[in-house]
């Protein structure tokens, strides 16, 4: 029988410094850097953060990602996205097979709508939101519908302050002559790291 605290450290309620468990189901970023410093890849369950500086630059790691929700056979539903999706570039990447949802919907409904599909199966969550909508009481009650066994990633402008939030790992992309950069400011398994480039 699990004790209290061994349950809330598997829900990720609870940080554990350098430990790295292994038991935790991980879909992988598609860069072996970042999956390390991940210690695995992306949390499953689990609600990610990132936190964009420069439009679009979260490109790089969506379509990994949702590329392997399709080779699950998971639905994909984007959350006020800052664009259509592209007919042709799903098709491109071998997506348009698979249920893509789009919800487009007023700000003060969107934290509603991502909840509600956080809470169903077998699906991946994308949400994009201002830090003013992304509020610490809605973070904690989409953590907790995430725990359900879905994956959600919510997508901001970067924080003005640091406060703390549920999510299993927040991160800040920035673009460079290097390309894709991201800092790493909460991850289960360590420290924060700065200026982990994408290759």
């Amino acid at each position: 029988m699990q004790t209290k605290l061994q349950t809330l450290i598997q829900q990720g309620l609870v940080w554990h410094g350098q430990v790295t468990d292994s038991q935790t189901p991980t879909l992988s970023t598609g860069f072996q850097q970042l999956d390390r410093a991940l210690g695995g890849g992306w949390q499953y369950p689990g609600l990610h953060e990132w936190q964009l500086q420069t439009a679009f630059s979260e490109q790089a790691l969506l379509l990994p990602l949702v590329q392997q929700a399709v080779q699950k056979k998971q639905s994909v539903f984007w959350v006020n996205p800052p664009a259509w999706l592209s007919a042709a570039g799903l098709h491109y990447y071998g997506l348009n097979e698979s249920m893509q949802v789009v919800i487009q919907t007023q700000a003060e409904k969107s934290a509603w709508a991502f909840e509600q599909v956080l809470q169903t199966k077998n699906s991946l969550a994308l949400g994009w939101f201002g830090q003013k909508a992304a509020t610490a009481q809605c973070v904690r009650r989409w953590h907790k519908a995430a725990q359900t066994g879905q994956m959600g990633v919510v997508l901001t402008d970067p924080a003005l302050n640091q406060e703390a939030r549920a999510y299993s790992n927040r991160i800040r992309l920035k673009l460079s002559e290097a390309g894709v950069m991201l800092d790493v400011l909460k991850r289960k398994v360590g420290w924060p790291l700065e200026n982990v480039v994408l290759n």
